[in-house]
């Protein structure tokens, strides 16, 4: 019995582990070409066409700073379930602002990973990937010392 137990607990770590490690380069991987290209990123936020003028700059600054603070929340193990209610809060506003651009057939790159020239159109593929980063997001929240449900 023992044996099964430490093998659930094992396994429960690597899945954590490796939620953790997508949520962190992900959201590293994002923040930093935006912070590179304040003005590229400020572009991307206007092409969505859902925010005011003047809001635009602010969210620019903002957003890549979040994904950080979350990123390395998550990895450094520090208020980690606050970084991750940050990211996943970001990440639901993502979906929600995909979904309003689907509807509102706006052809526009995501801008997910700074103003890059291959970026992901944003469409049904992206609102699924945000959507399974999300349930990362929640998996890299569990505190994975913490033993589970008995069996």
């Amino acid at each position: 019995m023992d044996d099964r137990l430490a093998t659930r607990a094992w396994a429960r770590w690597g899945v954590v582990g490796l939620a953790r490690l997508v949520v962190v380069a992900v959201f590293a991987a994002a923040a930093l070409p935006k912070l590179i290209d304040l003005p590229g990123f400020a572009a991307d936020i206007a092409n969505y066409r859902a925010f005011p003028h003047w809001s635009v700059n602010l969210l620019a600054g903002v957003v890549p700073m979040v994904e950080l603070v979350g990123a390395a929340s998550i990895l450094t193990g520090w208020k980690r379930r606050g970084g991750a209610l940050m990211l996943g809060g970001l990440t639901v506003g993502f979906i929600v602002l995909i979904a309003s651009v689907i509807v509102r057939g706006i052809d526009v790159g995501c801008g997910c990973f700074g103003s890059d020239v291959d970026a992901s159109p944003v469409g049904w593929p992206l609102l699924g990937r945000d959507a399974l980063l999300l349930v990362a997001i929640a998996v890299a929240a569990i505190d994975a010392e913490r033993p589970g449900p008995a069996a």
